[in-house]
């Protein structure tokens, strides 16, 4: 019992938010400070100067990042089984660690791990660093907005998934029109097919850098043709996804919870897919239901 209350009193420490999923205690935002001075660090650290004058006081503050944020995430894990539709000691915890928060949290400190286990090249442990860009992801656990944006990409992932494919069809295409209509005319522009990917990349997105340009008549005229289709393929996930967020918000307003927060009625819909499913009883649902709307 002492253990249970323990527990149940570390959760309450570390997810207690407001009714909008933001942060609402110390903890939250002393989290929320070291990402901050971490994104800081990232950033300095680009600077030869800074980088070899002050390195022992980021290796510092490297060290007691990776404390911190590893002690929050095996806090995470160890209390997880308050969440209703986590209470299951074993499969609970594997299916909160694969949450898109917890994965995000795994990242920012399992690659600092890897590089003192496993011996690694230079290059590699460059790569490893860049997944410290994971820490200031760790920002979005405190704003519910983002099981907002996965659900909406999830539930429209066919259609996203068609627009790629259409883009990568159309961009092939595109590249090796133009590799015809203009090698022969700039051969110093246009040598292969990865010079004509990137002249189709810039054009179909209508960024123009001015590095590459068509210079011949029929390449002038394709690639207006190319600049307006790309207009509308690049509007297509927009629009897909823009019309995702009203759906949700329509449905916060018009769904059978009376909730005028997002945040709230998104909790809610998951605890009635687990319901659905089978995972949680009828009891679970309504503990849990009932713990939200506090």
């Amino acid at each position: 019992m002492k253990m249970q209350s323990l527990k149940r009193r570390v959760f309450d420490s570390i997810d207690d938010k407001d009714e909008g999923g933001k942060p609402n205690n110390i903890f939250d935002f002393f989290i929320i400070f070291i990402i901050i001075v971490n994104t800081f660090v990232i950033f300095i650290e680009t600077y030869p100067t800074i980088r070899n004058n002050y390195t022992e006081y980021l290796d510092l503050i490297e060290y007691i990042t990776i404390i911190v944020f590893t002690t929050e995430y095996l806090l995470r894990i160890w209390t997880c089984t308050c969440y209703p539709e986590y209470s299951h000691p074993v499969t609970g915890r594997l299916r909160y660690a694969c949450s898109l928060t917890m994965i995000i949290d795994f990242f920012a400190v399992f690659p600092f791990y890897l590089m003192f286990v496993i011996p690694l090249s230079p290059y590699v442990v460059h790569f490893l660093r860049l997944f410290r860009l994971f820490r200031v992801l760790k920002l979005l656990r405190y704003y519910g907005s983002i099981d907002v944006i996965y659900r909406v990409i999830k539930r429209d992932s066919q259609y996203l998934f068609s627009i790629i494919i259409i883009l990568l069809v159309f961009l092939s295409f595109s590249s090796y029109l133009i590799y015809i209509f203009e090698a022969e005319a700039q051969p110093d522009k246009i040598k292969d097919f990865d010079d004509a990917l990137w002249w189709a990349i810039e054009t179909t997105s209508t960024v123009g850098y001015g590095d590459v340009i068509p210079v011949t008549e029929i390449g002038k005229f394709f690639s207006f043709l190319i600049i307006i289709v790309g207009i509308g393929i690049i509007a297509l996930p927009t629009g897909i996804i823009a019309s995702g967020f009203l759906e949700e918000l329509r449905a916060s307003k018009e769904g059978s919870y009376d909730l005028s927060d997002l945040h709230l009625a998104d909790e809610i819909r998951k605890l009635k897919e687990l319901l659905d499913e089978g995972i949680i009883s009828e009891d679970e649902f309504r503990l849990g239901k009932e713990k939200i709307l506090k």
